[in-house]
């Protein structure tokens, strides 16, 4: 483990961690990226092995993670003011991580999948994704302007389902579906109700940008369309909230025999 206070904004350590921070193409070129918190720290040494640095704010304490660390691994220490400039949030804990981007095998199971087309709020992107990995998802798809699946704050979002469920970037979703032997659903203001369709074997779950919706183009690619039933005078729900009833009703009617 290799200890280094840093003080200066010309430090090359300094400048690396602000551009993953900041940079989608940055991260992309160098296949890096932050992490910020003890959690996600956590979950991905505990997979992946140990992290490439840690960056400190002055005075921090390396006593919880100290486990994960190798001789090789950079322990980077701010003072406040420098640490402020390359955490992702305003009231940052006080602890990050850069690390190589891991890349998962996609699985060859395909009970569950997700497409993911323009989601473009990282906090959605981030909870959608958190959702897809505890209710079973096999493999998401995202389409080529959603969100940076790797910015800090869809880590953050995702709290660890980054390191166990396998993303595709960039998915031509006319190819995809045209090999997929399952049901592909898209939910629209009419359809039948979720609730009264049958999930069980092969799915996938289509879903569009925040204000837009579907494309007309990938609407045709779906083979069945459904509703998430609610309130009169209710127009829509948050997608990440729609992803989620969608995917456990999913899970309740194969793991329930209801």
């Amino acid at each position: 483990m290799k200890h280094q206070v840093i003080s200066s904004r010309g430090n090359q350590h300094f400048k690396h961690l602000k551009k993953l921070n900041e940079s989608p193409r940055y991260r992309h070129e160098v296949q890096q990226t932050i992490l910020d918190g003890m959690h996600l720290i956590e979950s991905y040494a505990e997979r992946f092995g140990s992290p490439d640095s840690i960056a400190l704010i002055e005075g921090g304490n390396l006593d919880k993670i100290a486990s994960y660390l190798n001789e090789d691994t950079q322990v980077l220490e701010f003072p406040a003011g420098l640490f402020s400039e390359i955490a992702p949030v305003i009231s940052p804990t006080g602890i990050l991580a850069s690390i190589n981007i891991p890349h998962l095998e996609p699985s060859k199971k395909q009970n569950c999948i997700l497409f993911l087309e323009d989601i473009q709020d990282p906090g959605n992107l981030g909870s959608i994704l958190r959702s897809a990995s505890a209710s079973g998802v096999d493999l998401v798809y995202l389409s080529d302007h959603c969100a940076d699946l790797w910015s800090p704050k869809v880590l953050r979002g995702g709290q660890g389902a980054h390191f166990h469920l396998p993303c595709i970037e960039k998915a031509n979703f006319s190819d995809i579906t045209k090999s997929f032997t399952g049901k592909i659903f898209a939910t629209t203001l009419s359809g039948k109700s979720i609730f009264k369709e049958d999930l069980k074997g092969p799915v996938a779950f289509i879903f569009g940008n925040e204000g837009n919706g579907i494309h007309s183009e990938t609407m045709q690619l779906t083979s069945h369309s459904i509703h998430i039933p609610m309130e009169k005078g209710i127009e829509s729900l948050n997608v990440s909230a729609a992803v989620s009833i969608c995917l456990y009703e999913k899970y309740r009617q194969e793991h329930f025999n209801v």
